[in-house]
C-alpha cells in the first residue's frame, strides 16, 4: 500500500490518498472548523446526494475506511458548505 500525503492547514491535518482523493472529514473539519465533521457530512450527504457519485471508502494506515473525494467532489462539498456555514443551526 502506498503512503497517504498528510498536508496541515491551519493546525488541522488533511490526508491525501496516493492518487490525490482528500478526505471528506479532513477537508470538512478544516474548512469548518468544526468539531463535528461526521454531523455535517451526514447533513451534506442528506441534502445532497449526488456528492456520493464522487466518493468512496478509502483504508488509510489505521486500517479504518474513511470517505474519500475527488477534486471535483471536493469542489461540489465546498460550495454545498458554504451555504451550511452560513446556517445559525451549524452543530
Amino acid at each position: 500500500m502506498e503512503e497517504a500525503l498528510v498536508v496541515t492547514l491551519d493546525n488541522e491535518t488533511v490526508r491525501f490518498t496516493p492518487d490525490g482523493r482528500v478526505s471528506v472529514i479532513d477537508a470538512i473539519r478544516a474548512v469548518s472548523n468544526s468539531n463535528r465533521p461526521w454531523e455535517i457530512w451526514e447533513r451534506l450527504k442528506t441534502q445532497q446526494p449526488e456528492i456520493l457519485i464522487h466518493c468512496e471508502d478509502y483504508s488509510f494506515l489505521t486500517g479504518v475506511s474513511a470517505p474519500v473525494v475527488d477534486s471535483e467532489g471536493l469542489e461540489k462539498i465546498l460550495v454545498v458548505m458554504q451555504d451550511y456555514l452560513l446556517d445559525p443551526n451549524l452543530p
